[in-house]
């Protein structure tokens, strides 16, 4: 199939697992034969499309969750209030959904308290102009 659009380099970079991924795939829908002689177009597309939405989907939650763990592992001294510079204890989470590109992402953010600025605080989210 002919490639026309010009991919990131981190996409190009695993482009032959994604491609092995995808021949898999192929393999365990429609087995070794691809899809029966007279499947229409359309059948097929769907498919794909239906996948290519829960891999985005599930891709996105893991992504957002692995960041959200990688703040929470963040050495006391990289969590600071925005406002006062103190610093913060984050030991509670709390459940974010946002609406994306693909649909919906949730995950547990890291959340901190600041008691000299009385605010809550989200380690994650960087602060507008820092």
């Amino acid at each position: 199939m002919a490639r026309f659009k010009k991919r990131t380099p981190k996409v190009e970079e695993v482009r032959p697992y994604v491609e092995g991924v995808a021949k898999n795939l192929v393999e365990k829908l429609y087995g070794p034969q691809g899809p029966a002689w007279g499947t229409k177009l359309t059948e097929i597309e769907d498919v794909l499309l239906e996948i290519r939405e829960v891999l985005t989907q599930t891709m996105l939650e893991r992504a957002l969750a692995q960041q959200a763990a990688a703040v929470e592992k963040q050495p006391a001294c990289a969590r600071i209030c925005p406002g006062c510079q103190a610093a913060l204890r984050c030991p509670d989470t709390n459940p974010r959904i946002v609406q994306t590109r693909p649909g919906e992402a949730a995950w547990a953010e890291p959340e901190g308290f600041c008691d000299r600025c009385r605010r809550a605080f989200f380690p994650s989210v960087q602060e507008p102009g820092h």
